[in-house]
């Protein structure tokens, strides 16, 4: 490194990250790229561990970290300082966008789990008409000649798909929010909060019209950020019955958010 390449990375260590961003920006410099990485690697962490309640058990953490730093090193690619918006308001909605996404490429469900879980459900009504309560794991795989390993598989990916679906009914939620501040100018327009409004009302009124059961586990998924495992733990059930819940909860959520956008945008129904 020559002695004006070593002044330059002198100076821009002695820069806080805005200015590095502008520096970045002037340069292309890929070194200076590399600590405005190294400075929001934490704001990756954060975003990931934020999202612990509905990251699936059989993934790897550090994968998440790894599509998170990629989704940052776009982030910084794309983002224009001229517009006047703060980097770690731009970068939390496409970090935690990216994370989704990597789910559910990697959870996509096939053919076979999809027939499974028309299967289930439909011997799950069966018996509940049969006993006049919910038949348990066990009377369902007997019922199904379904081995319990294979059960728990297909709830798990199950499981999953629902949280992937309620959280692309919430994207665009925020999408069609976001366009309505577009429209003003990016300031937050009266419509934008008259819609947060209604979509916050919508989905408090959606969780306590739930049944007990899955409203305590849909509080502790996405209010105290606990996963599956802890939540079994604190409400004294087992971790599969915590899942079925769950699936059970979300999937009443998406519903009526469902619902609600298609009466806010009909042409998306």
């Amino acid at each position: 490194m020559n002695s004006s390449a070593a002044e330059h990375m002198e100076d821009a260590g002695n820069l806080n990250p805005e200015e590095l961003m502008l520096r970045y920006k002037e340069t292309g410099d890929l070194q200076i790229r590399n600590q405005l990485v190294m400075h929001y690697l934490s704001s990756v962490k954060k975003t990931v561990m934020s999202m612990r309640s509905i990251l699936p058990s059989n993934m790897q953490y550090e994968d998440f970290i790894n599509q998170g730093v990629l989704a940052l090193i776009d982030c910084i690619e794309k983002f224009d300082p001229s517009r006047g918006a703060s980097f770690d308001t731009y970068i939390f909605k496409r970090l935690r966008g990216s994370v989704l996404s990597y789910m559910r490429k990697q959870s996509w469900l096939p053919y076979r789990v999809r027939v499974a879980k028309r299967t289930i459900q439909h011997e799950q009504e069966i018996l509940t008409a049969k006993f006049g309560r919910k038949p348990t794991q066990k009377e369902l795989c007997s019922n199904l000649n379904m081995k319990m390993e294979d059960y728990d598989k297909y709830i798990t990916e199950i499981s999953n798909a629902e949280i992937y679906s309620f959280e692309e009914l919430l994207e665009n939620a925020s999408q069609l929010i976001s366009r309505s501040n577009a429209e003003n100018g990016d300031k937050t327009s009266p419509e934008a909060r008259v819609m947060r409004q209604e979509l916050c009302t919508v989905l408090q009124q959606a969780i306590e019209e739930l049944p007990k059961r899955e409203r305590e586990v849909i509080t502790l998924c996405y209010y105290e950020n606990l996963n599956l495992r802890e939540i079994g733990e604190v409400l004294g059930v087992s971790q599969q019955r915590a899942s079925s819940a769950r699936t059970s909860g979300l999937a009443k959520l998406s519903k009526k958010l469902s619902a609600y956008l298609c009466e806010k945008e009909p042409r998306t129904c």
